[in-house]
């Protein structure tokens, strides 16, 4: 029963984030979409900027230590927190650089990261749980992709760009494949779409599942959507190494999905409920995706203990520079710490 529970929800979130991946004059929305998810990840060169907020959370009480209910006390963090993304993409050379800046309990944690094909950067913060030592203060720590790949191939592959972009293509092709065009897809008129006076769009498009159309895409799901997602990646090994999974791992979940179809219809209409799960994108007249702006608004009943679960969250990406000379956050630094010595330090293994 729990495999089949994690696996909705999984469906219901892989539903969301493909389309997110993909969003794309006025052609029809759906197709729009199909045109843009290939022209993005067609382009040498982009940046992004990127938000996320936590409206609510709620989760149920969790195992206690020290007479502390851990739960509430990760939940009493979380609220309000909001997590700023800046990012510049280049493909040749492959290089991508970040800026995470999470805003939590009133503190802002930035963590600068750079990804290049062989080498991974990232400056930690000077937290105290952490206990960095002082030859990591402010500095880069240098990771070998290679070294990576040859300790646990699946985390290095996970942090190629490119691999992730075909990924996130193909498997959006499968899910827009099977949800209808009038029942989820619709255009948007720019007074209603809430764009940013920066953002320029010859056609905004909206993908939403609310409760109008649940119990239909239940079966949409399903019966069609994850079962071929599950054969395109069991088919693929770039993608089993992404998710890391064996070919036999995801072989043994087509099977057992078959098995228990009828129970996760069941659980999905009547332990989940969606107030809202949709994207917004604006396209350009280059049919690029040049905003996006998405609502996670699902409740999850347990009926066994009675439990609710509520997630409530928003996000808004807006790209730039498409094609343009990409101009990186930073410079790749020269002075770093290796990972391999950091462990070292701290006394810690190597494995990740």
């Amino acid at each position: 029963m729990k495999s089949v529970q994690r696996l909705v929800m999984l469906g219901l979130i892989a539903v969301l984030l493909v389309i997110a991946g993909c969003s794309s004059g006025s052609t029809p929305p759906k197709q729009a979409l199909q045109d843009a998810m290939k022209n993005m990840v067609n382009l040498n060169s982009y940046s992004t900027q990127m938000s996320l907020g936590i409206d609510n959370l709620e989760l149920p009480a969790g195992a206690s230590q020290n007479g502390m209910d851990v739960t509430s006390v990760v939940l009493g963090m979380l609220k309000g927190a909001k997590l700023d993304i800046k990012a510049v993409y280049a493909k040749e050379p492959q290089r991508t650089d970040m800026e995470l800046n999470l805003q939590l309990s009133g503190t802002t944690i930035t963590i600068p990261m750079i990804l290049t094909a062989e080498k991974l950067y990232m400056k930690l913060p000077a937290l105290p749980m952490l206990q960095l030592p002082e030859s990591a203060a402010g500095k880069f720590i240098e990771l070998d992709l290679k070294t990576l790949a040859e300790q646990q191939g699946a985390a290095a592959t996970a942090l190629d760009t490119a691999a992730s972009q075909k990924f996130a293509q193909e498997l959006g092709a499968v899910v827009l494949k099977h949800f209808d065009e009038k029942t989820y897809f619709s255009n948007v008129k720019a007074k209603d779409a809430n764009l940013p006076e920066d953002v320029k769009a010859e056609q905004i498009i909206r993908f939403a599942i609310d409760e109008s159309n649940y119990k239909e895409s239940v079966e949409t799901i399903v019966n069609d959507m994850l079962p071929e997602l599950m054969k395109v990646i069991a088919s693929n090994e770039s993608y089993l190494q992404l998710i890391q999974k064996s070919k036999e791992d995801v072989e043994k979940m087509q099977t057992d999905w078959e098995t228990n179809k009828a129970e996760a219809i069941d659980v999905m209409n009547q332990n989940v409920k969606v107030n809202e799960l949709s994207i917004t994108g604006a396209i350009n007249k280059d049919k690029q995706l040049t905003y996006e702006a998405g609502k996670v608004n699902v409740e999850y009943t347990d009926k066994a203990t009675g439990n609710v679960s509520k997630v409530n969250v928003h996000f808004d990406m807006k790209y730039g520079d498409l094609n343009k000379d990409p101009k990186f956050l930073y410079d790749v630094p020269t002075d770093t710490v290796k990972f391999e010595d950091l462990m070292k330090q701290m006394q810690l293994p190597l494995g990740l």
